[in-house]
């Protein structure tokens, strides 16, 4: 069976997978509006504690809200370093215990073992006591650790903005 010159080198999508790839942007964009991000300084100023870390264990899963805590290396405060009390402090102080992982109020807030990000967080109020007693609680969405990132939360926990730092380059 041969191909006519029409339908050579060209190939036909199934009419369900056209329409797929002309809705996935409306999709993305759905999905975007249902989470909107918070400015990164309203993130920053609402968390007491900024700080790199890498994730070590997941712990504490509850099955039904379908959170959890996370055991994190800390390499870096950017913030707060003194709100960590020593209580707080695990595995000889370069530990944390951070909960709030898979809050459906946080956007960005899943992570798997190894994972290396920015973490804006909070002591776990009492209220969340005993099950999270010295703890930190996740306050808003993970950052990637890229280059800009570091320097854009740093910039903000500094107080300079972006306009300021353009200003000191000159």
């Amino acid at each position: 069976m041969s191909m006519g010159r029409e339908g050579a080198g060209r190939v036909a999508l199934p009419i369900h997978l056209s329409v797929l790839l002309l809705l996935l942007p409306l999709a993305v964009e759905f999905c975007w509006s249902l989470c909107p991000e918070k400015e990164l300084e309203s993130r920053e100023e609402e968390a007491n504690v900024v700080l790199t870390g890498t994730v070590e264990e997941i712990m504490n899963v509850d099955p039904v809200y379908n959170t959890y805590s996370c055991k994190v290396r800390v390499w870096r405060y950017l913030k707060g370093r003194e709100t960590v009390k020593n209580e707080i402090l695990l595995d000889g102080g370069n530990k944390v215990m951070i909960c709030g992982f898979g809050d459906p109020l946080i956007c960005d807030n899943q992570v798997s073992t190894g994972d290396t990000r920015i973490f804006f967080v909070n002591v776990a109020p009492k209220s969340m006591w005993p099950a999270h007693k010295n703890e930190l609680l996740l306050s808003s969405s993970l950052m990637r650790i890229t280059l800009r990132n570091l320097e854009e939360v740093e910039n903000h926990v500094e107080g300079l903005d972006s306009f300021m730092c353009l200003f000191l380059l000159f």
